[in-house]
């Protein structure tokens, strides 16, 4: 054959299919330029020296091999729908003389211009926008932003094998294709139905039982510390229950409505249900893609927006004050060594020219406790009877009943509180959640018994970090005891009675809200921390914690912004994806149905009718997925509030709104989706068949 006649042929199809093409090359460059810009941020010097660049830079790392595993179903789904297209062409070229080396040929140049142009458009665009994403980030996180420009080659070179493996598979599959179909089988393979899948009901009843099965334990979740892995489990069912109803369900549904004849008699919906059950399968096969698309960009967003959101949240609630010292002491109550820690620390903050505005002085004892018959039993040893160590299960089962219980006292509540309750010495008040309402009496270390007077829902302000660090390994609920006297309740207890050392743990705290912009509160907080890191070196054995609130919602931001930053990042590629997905669908279905709605005109049918038909179809085809994503999103709730429960984030009604937000946002685009995707579809009906 003559010279170039081949790459002349491969650009002539690409050209003439354009409307085709179009979407299937803005994919790919698309998919290319997100994994770039990830593979850029992750390797950015700025992203690694801000506050949590380390765990920044791993959720970077899992993003980019997120989107690189994901462009391979989904570039094999685009290419599939291009080359259920072309077979025509290629068969017609089959019958005109020439054999499929010749077809393989053109493929090969097809693949590479492909490759090309996406590669380029990703890469190009990528590298555009890749230091506007390293500002967003920046900004997102709320740190300082640098305008240095540059580009990473490293991400390209990955870039570059990533996707030219990716694209040497697609070739292959479209080779394989080729090979399998006779060339009239090519030329008929627009106009070639598919048979319903065999034993459908059961399929459809296994689907609808595992769906139900992954909503009633997603549900019952109420373990924080497992909910994330039990999402993920539940993920996979859903995912699995999704197919099968989406695929066989649609079989099924067809089915059903054929025989409701006042339905099905119908103009619209006659066309509609006699176009899904054309394409069932493949209908299922890409609605229940899109469902769990939007799925995971509902959860993904409702997650990470709800974490950024309730960052402040976290920090007042569980960090009440500009500044915490926490020490473990040999003492109860005031005495030398707690003077002592209390001068220097004073002394420092004089020295640092701190301008302190409120200073909370408490001394405490921290137990862990069960509650059994109305009784906070603080008399038991908790590692007498306890499994063996590393059993987690066996731990959590026997720690149901055990609080994590903050002694104080009376005088100190009244101070923090400013309150003025009273108690007698046989009484003792509770300030906790719902299982200090269980408690009507308290039991002492050594049998003595104290009856609660009042139970409160509100904890005094305590620095919560200490609340959290004892009982967050074991995911325990906590409560705080007043009570009328420390040095009576406790100056008297032996920790070598018990067969656990650090089962009672006495503390002194020191919590100061300073009069300073956050700058100099970071720099008054280092001074002091450095102190803390001295003292616990030199003592050796005790538990010292610190904190300063500026240095820990830094942190927090943060995370929770690099966090919402990844996840609007791969949303936007997701959402992108489904949309191409639909367009792709309803493009190359109306191809199809082209020549069907011209016999249709031709016998009779209006373009009214047309248009009232395509509606119908588009609307059930659209509002499938959104429907029941938005019923796996309210499933799923429960457990993402137990995820941010595990990361301190206890805001229920929070995560509703954030919720209700994200779903509107999600449906405003989607219908914006819908709209472009109907007019395109009926402008290609409408056209007159070129025979």
């Amino acid at each position: 054959m003559k010279k170039g006649i081949y790459r002349r042929l491969a650009w002539m199809g690409i050209r003439k299919n354009r409307q085709l093409y179009f979407p299937y090359l803005l994919s790919g460059a698309m998919m290319v330029m997100v994994f770039y810009i990830l593979a850029f941020l992750a390797a950015s010097d700025m992203v690694h020296s801000l506050r949590g660049g380390e765990a920044m830079t791993s959720l970077l790392i899992c993003g980019e091999a997120l989107i690189g595993l994901f462009s391979v179903p989904f570039l094999f789904y685009t290419s599939t729908a291009l080359m259920r297209k072309r077979k025509k062409e290629f068969g017609l070229y089959n019958i005109l003389g020439m054999n499929k080396g010749n077809i393989l040929v053109i493929l090969i140049w097809e693949a590479l211009m492909t490759y090309g142009i996406v590669i380029f458009a990703g890469i190009f665009f990528g590298v555009l926008f890749s230091k506007a994403a390293e500002l967003g980030l920046v900004n997102i996180m709320e740190e300082k932003i640098s305008y240095r420009i540059y580009i990473e080659w490293k991400a390209i070179l990955a870039a570059l094998v990533l996707y030219g493996g990716i694209y040497l598979l697609l070739l292959l599959n479209m080779i394989r294709q080729i090979q399998q179909n006779n060339p009239i089988e090519l030329l008929h393979s627009e106009a070639v139905g598919e048979r319903p899948p065999k034993s459908r009901r059961i399929l459809a009843a296994a689907g609808l039982i595992l769906t139900a099965g992954a909503y009633v334990w997603a549900v019952r979740i109420e373990n924080p510390r497992e909910a994330l892995m039990q999402l993920m489990v539940i993920a996979g069912v859903v995912v699995i229950g999704t197919y099968l109803l989406f695929v066989a369900g649609s079989v099924f549904l067809c089915g059903w409505l054929k025989k409701r004849k006042h339905y099905y008699y119908q103009t619209a919906h006659f066309v509609t249900v006699s176009s899904l059950s054309y394409r069932m399968k493949r209908n299922g096969a890409s609605l229940a893609s899109i469902c769990i698309l939007a799925t995971v960009i509902l959860v993904a967003l409702v997650g990470t927006a709800g974490f950024y959101t309730g960052a402040d949240d976290i920090i007042e609630r569980h960090y009440p004050y500009d500044m915490g010292v926490s020490i473990e002491t040999k003492e109860v109550g005031e005495g030398e060594e707690s003077r002592a820690y209390k001068r220097e620390l004073e002394g420092l903050l004089k020295e640092n020219h701190a301008q302190v505005s409120e200073v909370v002085e408490t001394h405490q004892v921290g137990i862990d406790a069960p509650i059994e018959n109305g009784i906070l039993d603080l008399s038991v040893d908790i590692y007498k009877n306890a499994p063996e160590e590393g059993n987690e299960k066996l731990w959590n089962k026997y720690l149901e009943n055990y609080m994590c219980v903050r002694v104080i006292s009376l005088e100190d509540y009244n101070r923090i509180c400013h309150t003025k309750e009273e108690l007698d010495d046989q009484e003792a008040l509770l300030a906790g959640g719902k299982r200090a309402q269980e408690a009507k009496q308290i039991r002492n270390w050594d049998g003595n018994e104290y009856t609660v007077k009042k139970v409160v829902k509100e904890l005094p302000k305590l620095s919560a970090f200490q609340l959290y660090g004892s009982y967050s390994d074991m995911m325990m609920d906590y409560m705080v005891l007043v009570v009328p006297d420390m040095n009576r309740m406790w100056g008297s207890f032996d920790v070598s009675a018990w067969s656990g050392k650090n089962q009672v743990l006495r503390f002194w705290e020191y919590d100061v809200n300073f009069e300073e912009e956050s700058a100099r509160q970071l720099t008054v907080g280092d001074a002091c921390e450095q102190w803390v890191e001295t003292l616990a070196e030199k003592k050796g054995d005790i538990t010292c914690t610190y904190y300063t609130k500026q240095a820990k919602w830094a942190r927090l931001k943060s995370l929770a912004g690099g966090v919402l930053f990844l996840a609007l990042t791969v949303s936007v590629v997701f959402i992108f994806s489904a949309t191409l997905i639909l367009y792709y669908k309803q493009i190359s279905e109306g191809y199809e149905d082209q020549r069907q709605f011209s016999i249709m005109r031709k016998v009779g049918m209006t373009r009214r009718e047309i248009r009232r038909s395509i509606n119908s179809q588009m609307l059930t085809v659209f509002c499938l997925p959104l429907v029941m994503a938005g019923v796996h999103l309210t499933f799923a709730m429960p457990g993402i509030y137990q995820v941010l429960k595990a990361s301190v984030l206890d805001n229920r009604p929070l995560l509703v709104r954030v919720a209700a937000v994200s779903f509107l946002l999600f449906a405003l685009v989607y219908a914006f989706v819908y709209f472009i995707t109907t007019k395109t579809y009926f402008r290609i009906v409408n056209r007159e068949v070129k025979e």
